[in-house]
């Protein structure tokens, strides 16, 4: 179900050279005429030594991006974390929305809203201090792989000017797993008259250590239900 990541580590192998394809997927008609990945072409490199060491100790393996496109500021990157538990596991909670507000930075509410398509339309608010962000995501799952996108749902109101990414699970020996996070946001002027904007990075760029945390300490489900009941209508 799940592919496994040699122990050989290297960026390529955890599916960050996809990374191309996924920038440019969903954000062409964000910065049309230019390949954001081009970018961050230097993030596709394989781990360096100090990199697979920082990740088979346990620790967060983090590569910073910040761009500029057009009045976009982007913030985010790309990040690895090993746990200890099966990718079957982790899946379960990335792909049950009700778990998120125990990884997912100050996220004070998460609700499936509907099925759109082939995508599942989600209303995610965070909030820090006396700040809050409200916006909808629309997410795309394969089980198969471990592998969820997501981007912003332009059609709906928000708080945040532009988010798009993955996040995956990848099988690793004695039953462990990586998570890999490949995110670019521009969380507009509200958050940051709230917060410090590389507190913020710093945030967004954890969640896959959070994530570990979350699932090394909480038993797994018997089963994962659906997020398929209908929710009221956000103004």
């Amino acid at each position: 179900m799940f592919s496994a990541m040699p122990i050989a580590l290297s960026a390529r192998d955890a599916g960050f050279t996809a990374l191309a394809a996924l920038l440019i997927g969903a954000g062409a008609g964000v910065f049309p005429g230019e390949s954001t990945a081009a970018a961050l072409s230097s993030d596709s490199r394989a781990f360096s030594a100090e990199e697979q060491d920082q990740l088979h100790a346990g620790k967060l393996v983090v590569r910073r991006s910040e761009l500029v496109r057009g009045e976009n500021r982007l913030l985010g990157g790309l990040s690895w974390q090993l746990v200890r538990a099966k990718p079957r596991r982790v899946w379960q909670a990335i792909s049950d929305v009700r778990s998120y507000p125990r990884f997912l930075p100050a996220l004070d509410e998460a609700r499936f809203i509907e099925n759109s398509g082939a995508e599942q339309r989600l209303f995610l608010r965070h909030k820090l201090g006396f700040v809050s962000a409200s916006y909808f995501v629309l997410t795309t799952s394969d089980a198969a792989s471990g592998r969820m996108r997501f981007h912003l749902d332009r059609s709906r109101p928000s708080s945040i000017r532009e988010a798009f990414g993955e996040i995956s699970v990848s099988e690793y020996r004695h039953g462990q797993s990586v998570v890999s996070l490949a995110i670019l946001a521009d969380v507009g002027e509200g958050l940051l008259a709230g917060a410090v904007r590389s507190n913020i990075h710093e945030w967004m760029m954890r969640v896959p250590e959070q994530l570990k945390r979350f699932v090394e300490s909480t038993p797994e489900a018997p089963a994962i239900v659906a997020n398929t009941a209908s929710a009221p209508a956000l103004h």
